[in-house]
């Protein structure tokens, strides 16, 4: 038995070796054929990487340089420089580069409001190949230390600030609780009372606070949405409170909102429903505002194996309906056909007209689905 089990774990040490050894071949394959791609250009570069150290997130922009040279026997022409984001820019002299002759690229990268670690990729476009040259620059942001107005940037009044007046939890299942948290401090020299005022309520969210804050005190109001395990509700639940600060109503709201959805913790996902929309954009066209009111229709197909149900739909605008009663059920592998209808007396203005159209189904990979709706207004 002992010389069994000594085999077996030989056996396991030799395919993990193995699987190392192959790992490595490929990863080494890998960094020779981007190496060869580069190198497909005659145009070198003395360095395909530049580290910029630690910079201080508020020490301005920092500077690397790349130099190449041309190898080859004709001019090379550097057609553009892509840069991975806006906080970097190029800049280089756009003439042809001759044999011999040495080019200097130079980037700057802006660190302000980015800490942390930088990695970013930079392509290079030239004339003497159609693979683009690969360069890399890395670094660290040391960051700055931030002042209360822009760590908490809302001013809520008293002497109360937030770090942000709106909170999106996305999914919510039926029978569960989600949880998030946004924080406050009191900027006076006074301690301040609070509380909130509803100005629309979903009745699913609940609030917990302090409601005597302290002198320069910092906490977090702590948000709840909740939904009972039998709770019918599908869709957008939205919530916005004014906060009351020693009596005074805040000008800015707190809002907040979820979407209700099943809860799919016992769903098996082999035979689960799954809703296919024929069409995710509905594009109307030239409209009149006197016209008559125009429909086009789209397709729901189940392709699961059990029924799919429509839960609810929504539409972000009144000039938009699409009315779908809600628990209508698709059997698997059937399509229903529905409808999209336009009131264009409801559209106000001449811009171009855009809306949405929310689907929530009992799909457990894909609960809501969204018809991008859009007219012109003539």
């Amino acid at each position: 038995m002992q010389n069994t089990a000594k085999k077996e774990y030989l056996c396991s040490v030799k395919h993990i070796i193995i699987y190392i050894a192959s790992l490595l071949l490929v990863l080494c394959c890998g960094e020779v054929q981007a190496q060869q791609s580069a190198a497909s250009s005659a145009l070198r570069f003395d360095n395909t990487c530049a580290d910029y150290g630690h910079i201080r997130e508020d020490g301005g922009a920092a500077v690397c340089r790349y130099q190449a040279t041309n190898l080859g026997d004709e001019p090379i022409v550097v057609t553009n420089v892509i840069t991975s984001c806006g906080c970097t820019s190029a800049k280089y002299e756009r003439k042809p580069i001759k044999p011999g002759e040495k080019f200097l690229l130079e980037l700057r990268y802006d660190p302000m409001n980015r800490p942390g670690r930088i990695d970013r990729r930079i392509y290079v476009s030239v004339s003497d190949c159609e693979e683009d040259i690969t360069l890399r620059m890395t670094g660290y942001v040391i960051p700055r230390e931030r002042p209360i107005e822009e760590l908490y940037p809302f001013d809520m009044g008293g002497g109360l600030r937030l770090q942000s007046n709106f909170h999106a939890f996305a999914y919510i299942e039926h029978g569960k609780e989600v949880e998030s948290r946004i924080g406050y401090v009191n900027t006076s020299d006074k301690a301040i009372e609070i509380y909130f005022s509803a100005v629309r309520s979903s009745g699913a969210l609940r609030i917990e606070y302090t409601e005597r804050i302290e002198p320069h005190e910092t906490g977090d109001i702590i948000l709840y949405y909740t939904l009972s395990e039998r709770s019918s509700r599908y869709g957008t639940l939205d919530d916005r409170f004014k906060i009351v600060v020693d009596g005074v109503p805040s000008q800015i709201l707190l809002t907040t909102n979820a979407v209700a959805i099943d809860n799919f913790d016992n769903v098996d996902d082999i035979s689960a429903p799954k809703a296919v929309i024929s069409k995710n954009i509905i594009k109307f066209g030239g409209i009149n505002r006197y016209d008559a009111e125009p429909e086009q229709n789209f397709e729901i197909t189940n392709e699961g194996l059990t029924p799919l149900v429509i839960r609810c739909t929504e539409s972000s605008n009144e000039a938009t309906i699409c009315q779908i009663p809600a628990n209508t059920t698709i059997a698997p592998g059937a399509t229903a056909s529905f409808s999209v209808r336009l009131r264009p007396k409801r559209i106000g203005g001449d811009t171009p007209y855009v809306a949405r159209v929310m689907l929530i189904t009992n799909d457990p990979v894909k609960p809501m689905h969204i018809i991008r709706v859009n007219a012109l207004p003539q």
